[in-house]
């Protein structure tokens, strides 16, 4: 395997190493075999030296030890991989999150070991590391990470701008967050102090050795050097240079990034700074400086743009070199005077997830790899040595691991990593975007909390039956993609690198053909306030979040819980003093997604019985359906709603029931930059926001103001009168009787508490609606003697409850700094009584793609039009379906023939009950062969072939004309 060559290093400049080793001079054999002589290859020989004799390990290295990227380094040694904490609660959970973090200190504590342990200590050192606010937008983000930290039990604090300038002696800073305890190191003389030690215990190193090829087996054959390798296992440790033996090409991108070295500096211009030298710092944008002083005085600043290594050029490089210095001098003015004596680059490999691999290479048995760091090569190699060094000894299946040394739980710990773009086009897409990010990094420090350029260009949804979609369309692969191998700013570099941040989106993109709005001193927003009611009265000081919700029901809250959860922060206003009655059918169909939200207990502990059983009736077919392991449940939705919206409060949300939003504040471009409310008393204020989320139900204010289209509308042809009772235990299941028109139902609530449902065609609600309790109660026996008998035990309570004419809908998600979620972006029929499964799986689809790409405005813009496609694809099979079903007319006789093909099959039983339980699209159950057979069956029956065929005609045609109304969003259903 060749690799182009770096320039050395000024660490490599002070201490020339010693004599270079010989290469390979013939066929070899070993138990372990290591390709890569950096820090990762050099400290995973040096740990099996505990287990395995020392000539018995062969370290193979392309051109000399220590020249790639340990070299090159910066040697800060500090905490964090896959990005800041908050990524990672929100990615992996808490737990999870928790033990990816505390397993980067051990690797600063296990370097630390590997460093005492060696004769010299490598100017190994002790200090703090900074990640400072290169914009008051970042302030927020680097403050509840430390927050973050706090919480999950780690030692983190944050600094205002008085307490960064003081600590690092720069006046460049709004703040920082500050880890109290990181490593610093030479990283050449650690890499040259393991050879010394290696070479001392008799492990065979051999330099100027290039590998080409690695086969995989028992033994593993590895051909380097033009000789031939048996060992029983081969370690890689080739981070960026992996791709050169045809391995993770399209899992890694390689990038080449950049640090400069001064002289020495006098310790009276260092006075003047206020800095001490002690410590590290980077700073919060895409491409960040880096920065800490050598044990000999020197300081080191690395940064500027990332380079992807296949487009490094001259050009680029100086340029490169020429912001650096600029921003030296930016940084600390006193040290203008300071020459700069080194500059150099280091080539480093990065995932798309910003984790790196170790583990088995797929297809390749006896073959592990270690790297692509993303950054963090000089903790996580010290930590992977002591962990892998145990699986890799002798055992007679070369693929088995060491029983005694189990894996830790972690995500790295993989043999590989998600897809790149890859090729030339690949490339310029990657070469592009960071391009992007870096003119992004020069606009966000005059910005004071910009609205990503996602939520000011609206896109409306594409075709949702497209028959294919791209898993990750170009520019959202390249916004996820980790700019270098850092993982942002709640990360250490240790080589030069850049990192794709935390911190808040860095540019405000103005709507296609809008000027960019010039923000105020005060808010950044317009003083008028537009879409909605003028209100007088008293206005309150405006209050600034990330985002407003409006509506505190299910989508609301459940969103505000997960936004709040991940460190933005959330208002919630609702105008109902919550809990109280609303649209509904009560019906949760399984425990999944209350369990995924985290309240499944808590409902239940409020007595609300598991529905183990399903009792369905359609005429005269009867179905049962039997749930042991996911019962539904039928909460009452004060109990419910509150569940939710306390779950949000304790997450960090505010929340203001009783409150009413009266109208969107816009920015001179259009977008919505927050809402005006008012309290019950009269009192109005304004709230900023950088994104307002309509979760106000079907009639939808929000919707309605910023003029959302809305497509496919239907109004139900049955009305939905509902009524509660008491007193009476009725069986924990759900009954649903469908006979002729009507529609009945009943559902145990609590321990003594039902709700019973009645589902008239709407021509027939009249004659029911004016009913008293028992003219209600004869309506439902009439229908359902079951229904009706169980109902009659139980005692009323309260009033019935009425909806008429509500309509059914898909409207345009997202638009310039808005959003709509749950009923408010989509509502479908509610005989199908998926409302609430719905409204919690879209709330949290969309709060992944807030959560995850706030602070990247491509991906932000790519995830939302993604979500949008997705949501309308994955819904429009049931909308479809509760169409049908909501009908305000009997059975067809064409259903009929359905239903009675589907009990003489019972797997297709089970796909009814996952259609009507909302797990599994309705165009999987009432497939073509299936109306096929229907038709046969009918006609074997002794009905008419013509008339049977029309009717089958019809109904292909119905499913044509209703795929195309949705590609072209018409404005009414078929």
């Amino acid at each position: 395997m060749s690799r182009p060559v770096s320039a050395a290093s000024g660490w490599q400049r002070d201490d020339p190493r010693a004599a270079r080793l010989p290469a390979l001079a013939g066929d070899e054999e070993a138990s372990v075999a290591i390709v890569g002589g950096g820090l990762a290859g050099l400290a995973l020989a040096y740990q099996l030296t505990n287990h395995l004799p020392a000539r018995d390990i062969l370290v193979l290295e392309a051109t000399e030890v220590g020249s790639g990227a340990s070299g090159h380094s910066t040697g800060i040694v500090g905490p964090g991989v896959g990005g800041p904490i908050t990524t990672l609660v929100r990615r992996y959970g808490r737990d999870r999150a928790r033990t990816m973090f505390a397993a980067t200190l051990d690797g600063i504590a296990a370097l630390r070991r590997l460093a005492r342990g060696l004769p010299d200590g490598c100017e190994l050192t002790d200090g703090f590391q900074l990640v400072a606010a290169s914009a008051p937008a970042h302030a927020g983000s680097l403050r509840r990470q430390a927050q973050t930290l706090r919480d999950l039990g780690f030692d983190a604090s944050y600094l205002d701008r008085d307490g960064a300038t003081e600590r690092l002696g720069s006046t460049r800073y709004h703040g920082a967050l500050c880890y109290p305890d990181v490593a610093l190191v030479n990283p050449w003389l650690l890499v040259q102090a393991l050879r010394a030690a290696l070479l001392t215990a008799g492990v065979r190193i051999a330099e100027n050795t290039p590998v080409t090829a690695i086969t995989g087996g028992d033994p593993v054959t590895v051909t380097a050097g033009g000789h031939r390798v048996r060992a029983r296992r081969v370690a890689l440790t080739t981070d960026g240079f992996t791709t050169g033996l045809g391995l993770f090409t399209r899992n890694v991108a390689v990038i080449r990034t950049h640090v400069l070295r001064t002289g020495p500096v006098p310790a009276d211009l260092l006075a003047r700074t206020g800095w001490e030298g002690r410590g590290a710092a980077i700073d919060s944008r895409s491409f960040f400086n880096y920065l800490r002083m050598t044990a000999r005085g020197r300081l080191l600043f690395g940064g500027g743009p990332a380079l992807l290594e296949p487009r490094v050029d001259e050009r680029g490089i100086a340029a490169v070199r020429d912001r650096l210095v600029r921003e030296l001098a930016a940084t600390f003015p006193a040290l203008a005077d300071v020459p700069v004596t080194d500059f150099w680059s280091g080539v480093t490999a990065s995932t798309f997830d910003r984790l790196p691999i170790v583990g088995p290479v797929p297809g390749r048995p006896g073959v592990w790899f270690a790297g692509a760091w993303c950054g963090h090569g000089l903790a996580l190699s010290a930590l992977t040595a002591e962990v892998l060094a145990p699986r890799l000894v002798d055992r007679s299946d070369p693929t088995a691991a060491d029983p005694t040394a189990p894996l830790p739980e972690l995500p790295w710990l993989r043999g590989t990593a998600g897809l790149m773009p890859t090729g030339r086009i690949g490339n310029l897409l990657l070469a592009g975007y960071l391009r992007g990010l870096d003119a992004a990094d020069k606009i966000a420090p005059a910005r004071r909390s910009p609205i990503p350029p996602a939520l000011v260009t609206p896109v409306a949804p594409t075709d949702p039956s497209s028959a294919v979609e791209p898993t990750r369309p170009p520019v959202a692969v390249a916004a996820e993609l980790p700019v270098s191998a850092a993982s942002g700013p709640a990360t250490t570099p240790d080589l030069p690198v850049a990192a794709a941040p935390e911190p808040a989106a860095t540019a405000t993109v103005p709507p296609v053909g809008a000027a960019a709005e010039p923000t105020g001193p005060a808010t950044g927003l317009p003083a008028a306030a537009t879409g909605g009611a003028v209100v007088a009265g008293n206005r309150a000081m405006e209050q600034q979040v990330d985002v407003v919700i409006v509506g505190a029901r299910v989508a609301g809250s459940a969103l505000a819980a997960r936004l709040a959860a991940a460190g933005l922060s959330v208002a919630v206003f609702d105008r109902g003093d919550l809990p109280a009655p609303t649209l509904s059918t009560h019906i949760l169909h399984g425990t999944e997604d209350l369990r995924i939200e985290g309240v499944y207990d808590t409902v239940v502990a409020q007595g609300v019985p598991p529905l183990h059983d399903v009792w369905v009736r359609l005429d005269d077919v009867k179905l049962h359906f039997r749930h042991p392991d996911d019962p539904g449940l039928c909460p009452p939705r004060d109990v419910l709603d509150q569940v939710l919206l306390d779950r949000a409060v304790a997450a960090g949300a505010k929340t203001s029931t009783g409150t009413a939003v009266v109208g969107l504040r816009h920015g001179a471009d259009g977008a919505v930059r927050g809402v005006t409310v008012q309290r019950a008393d009269g009192s109005v204020r304004d709230v900023s926001a950088r994104l307002v989320v309509g979760a106000d139900g079907r009639n939808s204010s929000v919707a309605r103001w910023v003029g959302a289209r809305q497509y496919l509308t239907a109004r139900s042809e049955r009305a939905l009168l509902w009524r509660y009772f008491t007193g009476a235990r009725i069986p924990p299941a759900l009954l649903w009787h469908r006979i002729g028109v009507h529609i009945v139902s009943i559902l145990p609530t609590g321990p003594e508490d039902f709700v019973v449902i009645a589902q008239p065609p709407e021509r027939l609600q009249g004659e029911l609606a004016g009913q008293k309790v028992a003219g209600f109660l004869r309506h439902v026996e009439s229908v359902s003697p079951q229904v009706g008998h169980l109902a009659a035990a139980g005692e009323p309570v309260g009033d019935l409850h009425r909806v008429v004419r509500y309509p059914s809908f898909f409207r345009q998600p997202f638009g310039p700094g808005w959003a709509l979620v749950g009923d408010a972006g989509h509502a479908k029929d509610a005989t199908l009584g998926h409302g609430i499964n719905d409204a919690l799986r879209n709330a949290r689809a969309l709060a992944a793609v807030l959560t995850a790409h706030w602070e990247q405005p491509a991906a932000l813009s790519s995830g939302l039009a993604r979500w949008a496609r997705n949501r309308d694809r994955a819904e429009l099979p049931n909308y479809w379906y509760g169409q049908d079903i909501g009908r305000g007319g009997t059975v067809t006789a064409m259903e009929h023939a359905f239903l009675a093909g589907l009990q003489r099959n019972s797997r297709a039983v089970g796909r009814l009950d996952d259609v009507m339980g909302d797990r599994l699209d309705a165009d999987r159950l009432l497939t073509l062969p299936r109306l096929v057979g229907a038709v046969a069956h009918r006609v074997t029956g002794g009905e008419p072939a013509s008339a049977v065929g029309r009717e089958a005609v019809d109904l292909v045609q119905l499913a044509r004309a209703r795929r195309r109304a949705a590609t072209r969003h018409d404005p009414s259903a078929p």
